[in-house]
């Protein structure tokens, strides 16, 4: 539930195998610093910074990567 605009430290992944693999793939792991850029309205996708790379996932799956927000 960040922010847009919110940046912080991947703390957990909380999926299977498959989804963290899928994560993993894109460069979302725990660890990395990820930015909201931003997401649509209701449960559309979120788009999200991980290094220079913009990625865009479901909602589904972004709610299941819990992130520590920098104050």
């Amino acid at each position: 539930m960040m922010k847009n605009s919110q940046s912080g430290i991947l703390a957990a992944i909380n999926g299977g195998v498959g989804m963290r693999t899928r994560l993993e793939a894109l460069g979302i792991r725990v660890g990395a610093r990820i930015q909201k850029k931003s997401a649509l309205a209701g449960f559309g996708p979120v788009i999200a910074s991980v290094g220079n790379t913009e990625i865009a996932i479901g909602y589904g799956m972004a709610s299941r990567i819990f992130v520590e927000v920098d104050e």
